[in-house]
């Protein structure tokens, strides 16, 4: 019944994740990356409101490891915080309106790629907390993950197209 409960609490953190992937997708897509965009959009890229709710879930999960109850609070608090991260974006006055296309399936197909490594992880280790840990930074660092799946596909996409051309 536990591994159970810990599964149903990736689907909290599912829903946060995707929707910031989503807008830094958007945001990547029309944008070059370099020093002086990220000095602009620091904090765009990184909430740092975040960093105060990881740390309350890490000073708990921490401190009181030994406790009767910590199960149900690390599970509880990291349910909730990712509930509250999900429909907060819908406040987020950095949310990009656009719209993603077809040539971002790619892009979103290696995301998914990088989502499994904590998720297999769990599965193999039963260490929800490591786990629970992972996915916090995957969450605060999600520009940098987007950014290297969105240069993974375009490294993918220009050998598919110089093999094109070769082959004719």
């Amino acid at each position: 019944m536990t591994k159970l409960v810990v599964y149903l609490t990736f689907i909290p953190w599912l829903l946060y994740f995707s929707s910031v992937c989503k807008n830094a997708i958007k945001d990547l897509k029309r944008v070059r990356v370099n020093k002086e965009w990220i000095k602009n959009n620091i904090f765009k890229i990184f909430h740092f409101e975040n960093i105060i709710l990881f740390a309350i879930f890490i000073y708990f999960s921490a401190n009181y490891k030994d406790a009767n109850q910590i199960w149900l609070v690390d599970v509880l608090l990291f349910s909730a915080i990712n509930l509250y991260l999900f429909f907060n974006r819908y406040y987020d006055k950095n949310r990009n309106e656009s719209r993603i296309g077809t040539g971002d399936v790619s892009t979103i197909l290696i995301i998914l790629l990088l989502i499994s490594i904590p998720l297999i992880y769990y599965v193999s280790t039963h260490n929800y907390v490591v786990t629970y840990y992972i996915l916090f930074a995957y969450s605060f660092f999600n520009y940098l993950i987007v950014y290297v799946a969105k240069s993974i596909n375009d490294l993918i996409m220009k050998v598919i197209k110089k093999r094109n051309r070769d082959s004719e």
